[in-house]
């Protein structure tokens, strides 16, 4: 009997290896065909080998469930989301193994979350681990998991494994992705909306966890844990559960075996949070002490899309909780144990790590347009009245980040959600703040996240919240600075002028140490003066996309070229500021605009109509005390940093570098060389291109000294040389950053440039005026070359009728 068991067994794996040599819909198939004729028994043991060969491990990526769209393959989407369906064939082999207590997997402790294993190594028993732990000959531990933990361990795992981070691939709508959906599939089925879908659990046994806090063991064995002293948590919990007897610290679970309703949609959760969210805690101070530097895990855009839609279903799922409506102090109100999950698991399970998180993502995100994606998450945690279930119909609304919510909060119903998480609102807007300072705000989708962020703090009655929450947390504070303005709240979060509740919001979620800026009241000298430097950041970038607009986009070229500058009338007149049209120029404005009325709102404080154009005139009096050169006032119209003139040009004073480095302005980066050596564009020719150059050059170089003569020559024969043999560098050349003065000398050098006829644009124009002269006139190539002189003539001597003439004087001057 036991050599027929290992010989099935066998089987199985045999079966499994050679899954690699089909596709996915024909995996698929095997897998389901090996659940169904197979015994229980095989089926235990060959359980995690299926999970590992689904979903990867380590540096293996399984069937590749990140890059399987159904845009892409249909029948293998399908087949698969119907295999890990929640009442589909693999979960169906999980339920019946839940049924026997006795059988358990290990899961490698090298895969958990990096502040787990610091944790575990230094001899620590997490709460979520609390009985998974087994250590074996003073080993060390292994995870210990039933079957329904052992397949959410894989799938959970696989969105942070190595495998997925380095192949990084983009999920641009997530309706498309298998990975997203059965998410969703598996939020919808263990965390259903409301009670009347609670999905049919199978009996089984729910395993028990112990709320035990960290404990550092002298001995390993797990004989020796003693759970600690639980204390509550004022301000993170309400007080009417704060109150009972069974208390709970975060992490810990919720409920216990006489509500085994719920205990898959806790594990379940408590799972999502353990691998998403505690990649990296605030507390750093750890690895000081122990000299291990503890690895930071950067989450992808794919795990941030991924956490983000986890807060609205949390939020929706939280959301369908029914209100407690007491008619009489005696009547004693019914909670089910889903609804009172619902109303707990937000303190329990999400915040701590969720403020990790994001904290860890304010921190360390790059300065790019990708941040976005954390911002929204952040601004999606903190508004949970934006995700409230309809009264037509068992849906909650589907909201977009663009829908204006002007809707006032409901200042009764969350105020206790703004106080539990004030942290949320205040420190990470405050860490907000100095992530503007580091962002260009010229930028449309850097403006577009000011104002989303300035939009949403400035919705009615939500300042008044964050005010009262941190008005009653620090309420001894605010009466200490009344009686001494100079009093602060010391250099850790110990302080004892600070109220219990603050403590200990403070203790759970920031590191040791911390010290708590308050956002509104007297004591908010800092945050008044971040707001402050913000808007003056705001006003200028404003000003410099004002100035932009203001100069005109089309340049004259100078020289012969001019005669041919036909291209201008092709070139998209559209684009106002760099690669901005004027339509997105305007949207700019109107984001920035609304940024800072909506800043304004927040704070109580009067538009900042006098930092508008203050640094202007202060520039032009500098500008024109040192009695810098002409091209130094077109500077000065552009807002750059302080210049001063020296002998070697331009160069920045220290208010000039001390600007530059506050980004209280900037210099425009662009090409200022010379224009014939400017890279090869691929609207030339590059053959004519070097051609001409080599032409010029040698011309420029043998006939230095006839040309000088010819454009200084007096009458009309030398204005109309200056037309033709025009220098780079012109009086009326606008320059957006310094030029060293052997660049200048050189710029200012006449000289012949034929670099335009190299322009495709060019040459088909020009090949368009020889057919129409051929078939109208029947001239001939000879014939049109001197017609093209002649009209080069022409156009040079009315040119040089109303052109000024420049002397020998103005080119040493400059």
């Amino acid at each position: 009997m036991a050599s027929s068991t290992a010989a099935v067994g066998t089987s199985i794996s045999i079966r499994l290896k050679n899954l690699a040599l089909k596709t996915i819909s024909q995996r698929c198939a095997e897998v389901d065909a090996i659940i169904k004729s197979s015994g229980g028994k095989e089926l235990r043991n060959a359980l995690p080998d299926l999970l590992e060969n689904i979903f990867g491990l380590d540096t293996d990526p399984g069937w590749g469930l990140d890059i399987l769209c159904r845009s892409i393959n249909t029948q293998d989407f399908d087949a698969v989301r119907k295999l890990l369906a929640p009442e589909g064939p693999l979960f169906t082999l999980i339920n019946s193994l839940q049924g026997d207590q006795y059988i358990s997997y290990e899961f490698p402790t090298k895969y958990l979350p990096a502040p787990t294993r610091h944790i575990i190594d230094e001899g620590g028993i997490p709460l979520f681990y609390a009985n998974k732990l087994q250590y074996q000959n003073y080993g060390r531990p292994t995870v210990v998991l039933n079957a329904f933990e052992c397949y959410m361990f894989h799938f959970v795992y696989c969105l942070v494994s190595p495998a997925w981070q380095k192949r990084n691939s983009t999920w641009n709508t997530l309706p498309d992705c298998l990975y997203p959906c059965l998410l969703d599939d598996y939020l919808t089925y263990f965390l259903p909306l409301y009670k009347d879908s609670l999905p049919a659990m199978p009996h089984s046994v729910s395993p028990m966890r112990s709320p035990m806090a960290h404990s550092i063991l002298g001995n390993k064995s797990p004989s020796n844990v003693t759970p600690p002293k639980t204390r509550s948590r004022l301000g993170l919990l309400k007080s009417s559960f704060t109150t009972t007897p069974k208390q709970h610290t975060q992490g810990s679970p919720v409920f216990g075996q006489s509500e085994a309703e719920t205990w898959r949609s806790e594990t379940f959760l408590q799972i999502l949070a353990e691998f998403w969210l505690n990649q990296n805690p605030v507390e750093v101070e750890r690895q000081l002490l122990t000299g291990n530097a503890m690895e930071h895990f950067m989450p992808s855009k794919n795990h941030t899309r991924l956490v983000r839609m986890l807060i609205k279903h949390i939020h929706n799922f939280v959301n369908t909780a029914p209100h407690d409506v007491l008619t009489s102090a005696y009547q004693q109100h019914l909670v089910s144990p889903l609804d009172e999950f619902k109303k707990n698991l937000l303190a329990h399970i999400i915040q701590k790590k969720m403020y990790a998180f994001l904290r860890h993502g304010f921190d360390r995100w790059p300065l790019d347009s990708s941040f976005r994606l954390m911002l929204e998450t952040w601004l999606t945690y903190i508004q949970p009245w934006r995700y409230m279930p309809s009264i037509n119909n068992n849906r909650t609304k589907t909201r977009r980040d663009s829908d204006s919510d002007n809707k006032a909060v409901d200042e009764i119903r969350w105020h206790s959600f703004v106080e539990d998480n004030l942290l949320f609102y205040t420190v990470l807007f405050q860490e907000f703040l100095c992530r503007v300072f580091r962002m260009d705000l010229t930028s449309p989708i850097n403006g577009l996240m000011l104002y989303r962020v300035a939009k949403v703090f400035s919705i009615q009655n939500l300042s008044a919240l964050i005010r009262s929450a941190e008005r009653d947390m620090c309420s001894s504070l605010y009466r200490s600075i009344r009686l001494s303005p100079t009093h602060d709240l010391g250099g850790s979060y110990l302080s004892p002028e600070t109220n219990l509740s603050l403590h200990t919001q403070i203790s759970e979620l920031e590191r040791s140490g911390f010290q708590y800026f308050p956002m509104f009241g007297p004591a908010a000298e800092p945050s008044m003066q971040a707001v402050s430097d913000v808007m003056k950041q705001i006003c200028q970038a404003k000003k410099v996309i004002t100035t932009a607009e203001s100069v005109p986009t089309k340049h004259t070229k100078s020289g012969f070229s001019s005669f041919f500058d036909v291209s201008t009338w092709f070139e998209d007149q559209n684009k106002s500021f760099g690669d901005l049209s004027v339509a997105e120029v305007k949207k700019l404005n109107g984001y920035l605009e609304m940024s800072i009325k909506g800043l304004c709102v927040l704070f109580e404080i009067p538009p900042p109509e006098y930092l508008t154009y203050g640094m202007s005139s202060s520039l032009h009096d500098q500008t024109s005390v040192l009695g810098q050169t002409s091209y130094l006032g077109n500077l000065s119209e552009l807002e750059t940093p302080d210049c001063e003139d020296t002998e070697e040009g331009l160069q920045l004073t220290p208010l000039g570098r001390f600007q530059l480095m506050n980004r209280m302005k900037k210099f425009d980066v662009g090409y200022q060389g010379d224009p014939a050596l400017q890279p090869i564009r691929s609207f030339e020719n590059a053959l004519l291109v070097r051609l001409l150059h080599q032409f010029c050059l040698f011309v420029n170089t043998q006939f230095h000294n006839e040309i000088l003569d010819l454009y200084y020559k007096d009458g009309i024969l030398g204005k109309m040389f200056q037309v033709y043999l025009s220098p780079p560098l012109t009086p009326d050349k606008r320059f957006s950053s310094p030029i060293s003065r052997n660049l200048q000398k050189q710029l200012e050098t006449p000289r012949l440039t034929l670099r335009f006829l190299a322009n495709y644009r060019n040459l088909v124009y020009l090949g368009i005026v020889y057919l129409f002269m051929r078939f109208l006139f029947g001239l001939g190539p000879i014939g049109y070359f001197f017609f093209l002189l002649f009209c080069g003539l022409v156009i040079g001597f009315l040119r040089a009728l109303v052109q000024p003439r420049q002397t020998v004087h103005d080119e040493n001057d400059t």
